[in-house]
């Protein structure tokens, strides 16, 4: 077997198995690990400083509306064919579940996920980059 199709086949039976065990009960847990998961992986990490960890830097931006505004912005959010309000849904099901001592607080609503889909980010990387620095009070580089 070739590299590629030994890498492929080992994509697709990790995504199996993770689709498989979502809780098509809970769709936003669902969604998650359909439409995030990917890149994001299953438990939030990412891959830094491409793919922001949601555990840590998700928090940081949910402290500010600037922060809240940017991530309604980002391609996972304006490029995700699901309707606003599961995108909202979904949102707010991440934050609960990563954060639960904010489960309930101020929910994004499909409102925000409009606004953001129309006003995307051409250079999320960059902008997340300056936006961090900016709310932890480090200095702009």
């Amino acid at each position: 077997m070739t590299r590629f199709a030994t890498f492929t086949a080992a994509v697709v039976t990790a995504a199996a198995t993770s689709i498989a065990s979502a809780d098509v009960g809970d769709p936003p847990s669902f969604s998650y690990l359909l439409h995030c998961s990917g890149c994001h992986l299953e438990d939030g990490a990412g891959d830094p400083p491409e793919i922001p960890d949601l555990r840590t830097d998700l928090g940081l931006l949910l402290d500010t509306a600037e922060g809240r505004a940017y991530m309604m912005r980002v391609p996972g959010v304006t490029d995700t064919p699901i309707p606003p309000q599961e995108m909202a849904d979904l949102l707010n099901w991440m934050v609960g579940t990563l954060y639960p001592e904010r489960k309930g607080k101020d929910p994004v609503s499909a409102d925000e996920v409009l606004a953001g889909r129309i006003n995307r980010l051409s250079d999320p990387i960059k902008y997340r980059k300056v936006l961090l620095a900016r709310i932890k009070g480090e200095p702009e580089t």
